[in-house]
């Protein structure tokens, strides 16, 4: 029997972008079997030796710019702009991994009051082996993001890329070998929920998901009897606020252009915006302006792009009719468009919206942009919180002390104020979610040392503590000497 093969086509098309062999969930403990030998030796490195092979990356993954953009627009249909766009958040991860790791990871010092007689760090060595399983709505930037972090913090990756986008997948570990990274120490697998699974149950260190909460919980159940750390980024129903000193035109701007951005196949896309009483009126009027600007099917800077997976249409669909059997009102869009290779949904601007409607409250993942009238800042942050997801959000204000303020109360991973999605591109923060949105995180310290095993060390300075204090048996120490011990050390604190 011929081994099975994946063979993505281009949404604009309908050609063969490609063809990769599919990893059969059998042969995957063999793929992992290998990146612990390889880990061997990638791990012992120390970072500054490995610093220099991922330079060379970041610096062959510039060079490869127009390579790569080929690679995903050959299976995707994305707008050239929008794929070299995702290659520059990319390479902002790689840059500031590659220069920061080093000074992430350095042993931590430990205060020792009121123990001065000791002192202690933490140090932070490897896990092992990383399995990523990334998504194909940014097939190249997604997997990346992830693997960047762990190779830094001196992890082997094994990653499994969507079904989707194989080639995207495939092309970093490429890269990688041509790059001088050792063999062995980036590979890919291809195949579907199946392969993917099979790298869960494996003998991998720690997996790093982003997909669906759906996925997202099966890969906590199998990951939790083996007491395997999971990173889940598992999508959102992000919130954008419009308070009453806005900006008016650019909050509405941003809502079209990050409501229905890569026909709003992004998870921290705007999905649902609460715009102030006082400013609704000209909000609506500056937002239906914005949606006249862009387009779907029409090939030209304005367009949207196709549905990388079709099936997600029957989603969106299903969300438009719930609203308006609801008695929400379509103000631009709301049709789907099928050309003889692929499939477009028009960008969609609602209004007369409420949390009774599936457009409110579960993730769409298309082109709509649901408008919802609120009274007043109070009651924007109650409804932006009323939700099950919460991965990022935004905040639109002239004042932005106001800003940092409700930002600081809304109950997601991320918030932008005056902005949206920038925190993506800001890798030296955390980005994470919470409830529906996933598990742990990414970015910041927190990310690149969820990949690492955290070690504490102590060490006497002349002699043991304990010793000293006279906690070795036999006992020499009445209860009355710890007590008034106790009352020297913290007893001035009161």
């Amino acid at each position: 029997m011929s081994p099975a093969e994946l063979s993505p086509r281009n949404p604009l098309t309908g050609e063969v972008a490609g063809t990769v062999l599919v990893t059969e969930p059998t042969d995957v403990a063999d793929v992992v079997g290998r990146s612990h030998r390889v880990f061997a030796s990638w791990g012992s490195m120390t970072r500054a030796e490995r610093k220099p092979y991922l330079r060379a990356f970041a610096k062959h993954v510039l060079h490869s710019m127009d390579r790569i953009t080929d690679v995903v627009r050959s299976e995707t249909g994305k707008d050239r702009g929008d794929v070299l766009a995702e290659v520059n958040a990319t390479l902002t991860a790689l840059d500031f991994f590659t220069r920061k790791a080093e000074d992430l990871l350095s042993p931590k010092r430990g205060t020792s009051w009121p123990y001065v007689i000791t002192k202690g760090w933490t140090e932070y060595h490897p896990l092992g082996v990383a399995g990523v399983i990334s998504p194909w709505n940014y097939p190249f930037y997604l997997p990346t993001l992830s693997a960047i972090q762990a190779l830094s913090a001196g992890c082997t990756v094994v990653i499994k890329p969507s079904e989707l986008t194989p080639l995207s997948g495939q092309l970093i570990e490429d890269l990688a070998l041509e790059s001088g990274i050792p063999k062995g120490v980036v590979q890919v697998i291809h195949g579907d929920g199946a392969t993917g699974a099979a790298l869960v149950e494996a003998d991998t260190d720690i997996i790093a998901f982003t997909g669906s909460p759906a996925v997202g919980r099966k890969i906590a159940t199998v990951a939790a009897p083996m007491l395997k750390p999971t990173l889940l980024e598992l999508g959102g129903k992000d919130a954008q606020i419009v308070l009453e000193d806005a900006k008016i035109k650019d909050a509405a701007r941003a809502a079209i252009n990050f409501g229905v951005f890569n026909a709003g196949q992004m998870c921290v896309g705007i999905e649902r915006v609460y715009v102030v009483a006082e400013v609704y009126a000209d909000f609506m009027a500056e937002v239906t302006k914005a949606a006249g600007k862009v387009t779907a099917a029409t090939g030209d800077k304005r367009d949207i792009g196709p549905l990388i997976s079709p099936p997600q249409i029957d989603i969106i669909e299903d969300h438009l009719k719930d609203a308006i059997s609801k008695g929400a009102t379509v103000v631009a869009g709301g049709s789907r468009i099928e050309t003889e290779h692929g499939i477009y949904f028009e960008p969609t601007l609602l209004e007369n919206v409420d949390h009774t409607m599936k457009v409110m409250c579960e993730e769409t993942f298309g082109p709509l942009v649901p408008v919802m009238r609120v009274a007043d800042e109070a009651e924007a942050l109650t409804l932006a919180n009323d939700s099950t997801y919460g991965l990022h959000g935004s905040v639109w204000t002239k004042d932005r002390k106001r800003g940092a303020r409700v930002a600081s109360k809304m109950k997601t991973g991320s918030i932008a104020v005056n902005d949206h999605v920038v925190n993506f591109v800001y890798p030296s923060i955390k980005l994470g979610g919470i409830g529906d949105s996933g598990l742990n995180g990414q970015l910041g310290e927190e990310g690149i040392k969820a990949f690492t095993i955290h070690r504490s060390i102590t060490s006497a300075r002349f002699s043991p503590t304990t010793k000293v204090l006279g906690a070795w048996l036999p006992r020499k120490r009445s209860p009355r000497y710890w007590k008034r011990l106790a009352y020297l050390l913290f007893g001035w604190r009161r």
